[in-house]
């Protein structure tokens, strides 16, 4: 089968975030797989002199083809006027024109596929639905999304969280999403037997570990809460932050001794610095599918998240879910899993087992099923 995957290079880039794995990983899976022969699109802007994708993605080697239109300029006419149609920019053999990314593409000569993460540009009521930011979001979306929903066979999604809301606020057809979920890199399931005590700590303190910077998607507000009353009570515990934060709350930290800003953290560095933690805090308002939570349990840390979005479906009862709003409740989970040794292996052995069930090569799994089901 010969799929053409359409893709923006930039997203793809080391170090890259939860969607970018998820297109790299899929990618590179499909492209090992006997039945199929994939090929990359992208706009010639990408291209390195030697005519390659940058060195800093993963698909630089996979087989490309290029258009010579600049990619926003070109999306923008095709999620306006649905022009110009790709026919010519692809192989005549095509069976699949596929964008693992948010993306619509008008085309005729092949059926399509997409692969939409979430719809928060359309849920009604986050912290931020209202801002004028927001608005101006959901009203682009507004723009392509429809078309994609209408004419595309295909829509992958990574939780039925996700293919839930899709169906109830866009009137979606259910029968055509496919859920394929989410995987971790094999590094971190091999961390899972590293013994913590002989690892390399960001801090010498037994430490929480925050993952995705202080935002206020990510629930930075819950996590500061958490940080204050673990300095009430004058716990040892500290929280340790990977990722960018925004200003807002790395100005907020300044009183707050006990948490540590690690910034961008590389990702040959994160299962490490995971495995050492005692504990993931995922108090995140929306995610998607929520990779970080399967991370921590793929290296044998417990996953505490929020009770919100497609969260308690990813940990599921092989982590702990909480009201973030509930920091006294969610103080004492942190620190009986610290204090507790037996607790804390209970969801790390839980953790693993089911870590081990939610690999990369599952989800290329769903997609190759589909691609040949749904043709």
């Amino acid at each position: 089968m010969k799929i053409t995957a359409y893709i923006h290079p930039r997203r793809t880039y080391l170090p890259c975030t939860g969607s970018g794995r998820h297109i790299n990983n899929t990618l590179l899976g499909l492209q090992s797989r006997h039945s199929i022969n994939l090929e990359l699109l992208c706009s010639r802007q990408w291209l390195q002199e030697d005519d390659k994708l940058d060195i800093k993605s993963p698909l630089r080697d996979l087989s490309l083809k290029t258009f010579p239109l600049p990619e926003n300029f070109t999306e923008r006419l095709w999620k306006l006027a649905q022009l110009p149609k790709m026919d010519v920019f692809i192989s005549e053999k095509t069976d699949w024109l596929f964008t693992p990314m948010e993306t619509y593409i008008p085309v005729s000569s092949c059926p399509t596929a997409i692969t939409i993460y979430d719809i928060q540009a359309f849920e009604p009521d986050l912290p931020w639905s209202n801002t004028r930011q927001h608005r101006w979001f959901r009203y682009k979306w507004n723009q392509w999304i429809y078309k994609a929903l209408a004419n595309c066979r295909i829509v992958f999604t990574i939780s039925e969280f996700s293919k839930h809301r899709m169906v109830e606020l866009l009137g979606a057809a259910p029968d055509k999403i496919v859920v394929i979920g989410c995987g971790v890199e094999q590094q971190f399931y091999e961390m899972a037997s590293a013994n913590p005590i002989q690892l390399k700590k960001p801090i010498d303190a037994p430490y929480i570990l925050i993952i995705g910077g202080l935002r206020l998607k990510k629930g930075g507000n819950f996590v500061l809460e958490v940080a204050k009353l673990l300095l009430d009570r004058h716990s040892d515990l500290q929280i340790v932050v990977a990722g960018e934060s925004e200003p807002k709350y790395v100005e907020a930290t300044r009183e707050f001794p006990n948490v540590k800003l690690l910034g961008v953290v590389p990702d040959s560095d994160l299962p490490r610095i995971l495995r050492c933690a005692s504990s993931l805090l995922f108090l995140s308002h929306y995610e998607g599918f929520g990779i970080p939570a399967l991370e921590a349990m793929a290296v044998g840390t417990p996953a505490v998240v929020a009770n919100r979005a497609s969260l308690p479906e990813v940990v599921g009862a092989n982590g702990i879910i909480v009201e973030p709003e509930e920091t006294a409740t969610i103080v004492d989970t942190l620190s009986q899993l610290e204090e507790n040794s037996r607790l804390r292996e209970v969801y790390s052995q839980r953790g693993l087992d089911y870590a081990k069930q939610n690999t990369w090569s599952r989800c290329v799994d769903r997609l190759e099923k589909a691609f040949f089901q749904y043709i």
